[in-house]
């Protein structure tokens, strides 16, 4: 049975590889999940949901995440992916997930914490902390950028 995650941690990585599948997998080992079942969940952060850091996770681990992923094979490309966070101590949170070519790193993150703003916004809810993870890539032959929210017992 599933149970509603008190902590979260935020990677990020970007990466590159001979074909975008595995691009895609050394973001994710960059980032440190690479070794976990990741299972992709909506944006909703729990209320009394704690930031924390990513802690050793046993090979294999089914894992909830919200993730932004991009993956490119075009040589030059400029790639970004991020998620933009707000917590509430009156209420849950939401997580954007955004992700676009020829942005930087810092552009994603700024427009992944607008969009989960306006997110709120739209419920009526109050943010008391907004911020962002994000990661870029310049791609070689193939790259790829990912930006998760882990979810943590």
């Amino acid at each position: 049975m599933w149970t509603t995650p008190k902590r979260f941690a935020l990677v990020s990585a970007g990466a590159e590889g001979p074909f975008e599948l595995v691009a895609l997998d050394n973001a994710l080992r960059k980032a440190g999940v690479g070794e976990l079942n990741l299972i992709p969940v909506s944006s909703i952060l729990p209320q009394g949901c704690v930031l924390s850091e990513l802690p050793p996770l046993t090979p294999g681990t089914l894992t909830p995440v919200v993730i932004s992923k991009i993956c490119s094979s075009t040589p030059g490309q400029k790639i970004a992916a991020a998620l933009g966070v707000a917590m509430s101590e009156n209420s849950h949170g939401m997580i954007s997930e955004y992700h676009d070519i020829g942005v930087s790193e810092r552009t994603a993150g700024k427009t992944a914490e607008a969009m989960v703003k306006y997110m709120m916004e739209e419920r009526g809810l109050e943010p008391t902390k907004v911020t962002s993870v994000s990661a870029g890539h310049i791609v070689k032959h193939h790259g790829a950028a990912v930006a998760i929210a882990v979810f943590l017992p």
